[in-house]
C-alpha cells in the first residue's frame, strides 16, 4: 500500500475525494454529462463529488427559537431533525470548517473530540490552537462514541454509514449541509453558535470575518476587476458553487472556469487552460508542481508571470479563516494586475476578446 500524502489528506478531509480548497470530482449541467468547450472536443465532466453537489441543491438549515415544542434548540434540515433538551456540555467535530469554529468560539472544556485535521499545519490554521487543547482524534465511529459526546457536528461530505451509526446510539448529530459561498459559511458560524448557546460569540466572529472581508475588497476591487483567472491543480478546476469562485466573484474578477459553466470540481487538461489564456493561473501548495515547466508556457499568465500558488491552508479554509484566503488571494491578483500594467497590456480584457 502506497504511503499517504498530503494531497491524500486533503481529498480525504473535504470529500472523499480530489484535492484543493474542497476539492473533489463534480459535473457541469449538461444533459449528457459533458460541456462543449471553445476548441469543440467535449470536456470529462464525470466526477466522483457530483453526490455532494446534489445533496445540497437548495438545502438549508432552519434554526427553531427556544421554546418550540419543549425543546431548548431544534435545527432542521438534510432529512433531519436534531432536538436539543439543554445546552450541550460534551461537543464533538468531524469537519475541519467546525473544528476551526468551536476552537474560537466554544469554551474549551466543552470540546472533547476534534477531527484528525485539527491540529495538522498543513490543513488547519489553528493547529497549534487545537494541539494545546489535546483532544484531536479520528475518525472511527468507536472514537467517537468513547467521547462520550452529547452533540456531534458534521458535514454533508462525512460518510453516511458513520452519521447513521452515531444517530442510531441516540447521538445528536447536526450536519453542515452548504459550504459553497462566503454567505454559507457565514451562517454556517451561526448555526454553531445556536446549537451551543454561543450565539453573540458566533455573530461577533462573523461580524469580524466580514469586516475583513469589505477591507480587502475596498483595497483590492479597483486594481482586480476583470482579471481572468483559473485555479487548476491537480488536473482539477474550480468551478461555480466553490468558496474560490464566490472569492474571485467577490473581488470582482473572473473565475474562467465559472463562467465556461463548470460546476464544482471537474478535471479538465492542461491543454484546455492554455485554450482559455487566462490572465492569471492558481495552483495551491498541495499541487504545485502541476504548472510544470513548458506546461502553460502558451497562456498570457505564464508570459506576464502570473502563475501563483494559494497556500493549502488556504484552500481547505471553510470556516472563519476564509477571510484570510479572500486577503492573500487579493494580494496575488493585484500583484498580477501590476505585472500586467508593467508590460505595457494595460487594463485586464474581456473574456470574449
Amino acid at each position: 500500500m502506497r504511503a499517504t500524502t498530503a494531497a491524500d489528506g486533503v481529498r480525504k478531509v473535504l470529500s472523499l475525494a480530489v484535492a484543493t480548497a474542497i476539492l473533489a470530482g463534480a459535473c457541469a449541467r449538461a444533459s449528457d454529462g459533458v460541456a462543449e468547450p471553445e476548441g469543440g472536443t467535449p470536456l470529462d465532466l464525470t466526477g466522483d463529488h457530483a453526490h455532494y453537489l446534489r445533496s445540497v441543491e437548495g438545502a438549508r438549515l432552519e434554526v427553531i427559537e427556544p421554546g418550540t415544542d419543549g425543546a431548548w434548540r431544534e435545527i432542521r434540515g438534510g432529512g433531519r431533525v436534531v432536538r436539543l433538551t439543554a445546552p450541550p456540555e460534551r461537543i464533538a467535530s468531524r469537519t475541519l470548517a467546525t473544528d476551526e469554529i468551536l476552537l474560537e468560539i466554544a469554551e474549551p472544556e466543552r470540546i472533547v473530540l476534534l477531527s484528525p485535521f485539527a491540529g495538522d499545519p498543513r490543513f488547519s490554521v489553528s493547529a497549534d490552537r487545537a494541539r494545546r487543547l489535546g483532544r484531536v482524534g479520528g475518525f472511527s465511529t468507536e472514537e467517537i462514541l468513547a467521547a462520550s459526546p452529547d452533540l456531534v457536528f458534521a458535514a454533508s461530505f462525512n460518510t453516511q454509514e458513520t452519521l447513521a451509526q452515531l444517530e442510531a446510539a441516540g447521538v445528536p448529530v447536526v450536519v453542515l449541509l452548504n459550504h459553497e459561498s462566503l454567505a454559507a459559511i457565514a451562517e454556517n458560524i451561526r448555526i454553531v453558535g445556536f446549537a451551543i448557546g454561543r450565539d453573540r460569540e458566533a455573530e461577533r466572529l462573523v461580524e469580524s470575518m466580514q469586516s475583513r472581508l469589505a477591507e480587502t475588497r475596498a483595497r483590492a476591487a479597483s486594481r482586480v476587476a476583470g482579471l481572468r483567472i483559473v485555479h487548476w491543480s491537480g488536473g482539477v478546476v474550480l468551478g461555480s458553487r466553490t468558496v474560490f469562485d464566490d472569492a474571485v466573484r467577490y473581488l470582482g474578477a473572473v473565475n474562467l472556469a465559472a463562467e465556461k459553466g463548470l460546476e464544482g470540481w471537474p478535471r479538465i487538461s492542461a491543454e484546455q487552460v492554455v485554450i482559455w489564456d487566462p490572465d492569471v493561473i492558481f495552483t495551491d501548495s498541495y499541487g504545485a508542481n502541476d504548472a510544470g515547466v513548458g506546461t502553460l508556457d502558451g497562456t498570457r499568465a505564464a508570459r506576464l508571470g502570473n502563475l501563483e500558488s494559494l497556500d493549502g491552508r488556504d484552500m481547505a479554509a471553510i470556516s472563519h479563516h476564509v477571510a484570510g484566503m479572500v486577503d492573500r488571494l487579493a494580494d496575488a491578483l493585484v500583484r498580477a494586475s501590476e505585472r500586467i500594467e508593467a508590460a505595457g497590456a494595460g487594463k485586464p480584457v474581456a473574456a470574449a476578446e
